[in-house]
């Protein structure tokens, strides 16, 4: 939906005062009403509501509250005439309010549930641990052919048992992978830079070493060498933070909506429901 403006001065002196008496009130805690229009209150809350489903940054000057709540008032003039019309009993519109509840209510459980398990330092510090250490702080210096039949891998496999140097040539002549104009090269990869087939074979490798089978993956069919392998230096804690909170609560999310899926009955209409389900 655009955003839509204030349009006259009377509606901006209007909401100024109604936001001016909130400041008054606001002393008192909880939702304070602002305006009311035909007879529907707005709160601050709602408000506050309205600018974080417009994913707005937050209205910390006068002039942007200004805007907004003229911004939410608008809105509701809007929606009010949809509703004289008849327009919230159309289906395709019940059905979008509904999900629209259904989305706010999952976002608030989802802040309520990371904000009761919160992550620990001690499982912050075993997840710097073990991103950070051994083998995934090596990187590899690789190169591939890419083909898409095993017959093709295999046979560029046996082609390189002969004579290994002539990996680049091969991957000029053969790879479907743009790396073919650099002989295959890849340039220096961490294990978690690559698919999974990819970075599990190319782990297993030592320098100078390719893959003796062909290595299956979403893209194809690889002949993996590594040129060279080195360890880089583990990033301060504080520097991977962030990231390594939202990799732990997205964690803690995914177990969380598994736990429920597990104790749910979940039925797909026309099919008995999947065994195990209640």
């Amino acid at each position: 939906m655009p955003r839509l403006a204030a349009t006259t001065l009377a509606a901006t002196l209007l909401v100024t005062n109604a936001l001016a008496d909130n400041d008054k009130k606001s002393a008192a805690g909880g939702p304070q009403k602002l305006v009311t229009i035909n007879g529907q209150p707005v709160t601050n809350y709602q408000v506050l509501a309205f600018n974080a489903l417009q994913h707005g940054e937050p209205a910390t000057t006068r002039k942007a509250q200004v805007r907004l709540l003229n911004q939410l008032i608008n809105t509701l003039l809007i929606a009010q005439q949809a509703e004289k019309t008849g327009l919230d009993k159309d289906e395709n519109v019940k059905a979008a309010v509904d999900m629209a509840r259904v989305q706010v209510l999952a976002e608030a459980q989802i802040t309520r549930y990371l904000d009761q398990n919160k992550v620990t330092e001690d499982e912050l510090q075993k997840a710097y641990k073990k991103k950070y250490s051994g083998e995934n702080l090596n990187e590899y210096k690789v190169r591939h052919i890419l083909v898409q039949k095993q017959k093709e891998a295999e046979e560029i496999i046996r082609l390189l048992n002969k004579d290994k140097k002539r990996f680049a040539e091969l991957a000029k002549a053969k790879s479907l992978d743009m790396s073919k104009e650099n002989g295959g090269s890849l340039g220096w990869l961490r294990r978690d830079e690559v698919v999974k087939p990819f970075g599990e074979a190319m782990v297993k490798l030592k320098k100078g070493e390719y893959t003796q089978a062909p290595v299956k993956s979403s893209f194809g069919w690889h002949v993996i060498m590594v040129d060279d392998v080195r360890q880089e230096k583990a990033p301060p804690l504080q520097e991977v933070k962030a990231e390594l909170v939202a990799q732990l609560q997205q964690q803690k999310l995914s177990e969380y909506v598994g736990r429920l899926r597990k104790e749910a009955k979940i039925e797909v209409a026309g099919r008995k429901p999947a065994a195990g389900s209640k």
